[in-house]
């Protein structure tokens, strides 16, 4: 929650400075408020049975000057989703935060950078005991990227992206589920089988489809398809894990410029 007021005062600094600093005969500013609806699935197979999907609620904010914008998006699953691992099942909610900044070289190029974070968190249970335990997996760092936009006239902008992440990553998984009466201290000790808290880094990337309609003079829809792949980097006890992990997300909304 610190982080997610971070970057909501940074966002607020941005336009601030972007607002004071309008000289006569510049740009004009102008500023984008949205919503969206959809999706965000999570698949981590070292971790997770099987894959979960959120439906979530996004909000976004944006302002532009020229050639220059910034951008905030905030989402939250709009409820709990059931997830298992082995013996144990639970409920979870997923939150995404980012913050970007971008600079249109063209009609059609653009590059861009900012920060990103993102949360799984869970409320295990044992099933035979009833013992509740929490967990979550989360990560939050810096993204750069390009972006090339196709203009369709009428059917409006056809935009591609492609971005390269660098994550912090911060881990806790539920102690005390296994009991294990054939103890063998030879045996490697799996990713899925760490307890404790953790921290690591994870680089990969993100790539995406966005389509922008327009429905009038100051309205548009949007559709939004992106996919962000990395590989997590986590050592323990001289033991070194790499376990990948996937988020998909899609939305569709409405975009108000004034």
């Amino acid at each position: 929650m610190q982080k997610l007021f971070l970057v909501l005062i940074v966002l607020g600094v941005s336009l601030s400075i972007s607002a004071r600093s309008m000289a006569a005969g510049s740009p004009p500013v102008r500023y984008v408020g949205g919503i969206a609806w959809g999706f965000t699935e999570l698949t981590f197979n070292e971790k997770l049975d099987a894959d979960t999907a959120f439906n979530t609620l996004t909000a976004t904010g944006g302002i532009s000057r020229g050639k220059f914008y910034s951008s905030v998006a905030v989402s939250g699953s709009m409820s709990t989703e059931n997830i298992s691992e082995e013996d144990e099942i639970g409920s979870a909610r997923r939150t995404d935060v980012d913050l970007n900044f971008g600079y249109r070289a063209d009609a059609n190029w653009a590059f861009f950078a900012g920060y990103r974070a993102g949360s799984t968190d869970i409320d295990f249970t044992i099933r035979d005991t009833e013992t509740q335990q929490k967990e979550h997996y989360r990560e939050d760092g810096l993204f750069a990227g390009v972006s090339y936009t196709i203009p369709l006239g009428r059917p409006g902008n056809l935009s591609f992206t492609l971005a390269y992440t660098r994550y912090n990553t911060d881990l806790k998984f539920t102690a005390g589920f296994e009991e294990d009466d054939d103890e063998d201290d030879e045996e490697p000790t799996e990713f899925d089988d760490l307890e404790g808290e953790y921290s690591g880094e994870s680089d990969g990337y993100s790539i995406g489809i966005n389509w922008v309609v327009p429905l009038g003079k100051a309205l548009a829809m949007r559709a939004q398809y992106k996919v962000n792949v990395y590989d997590l980097d986590l050592s323990v006890d001289g033991a070194r894990y790499q376990p990948a992990q996937r988020l998909v997300y899609f939305n569709l909304g409405l975009l108000y410029a004034f």
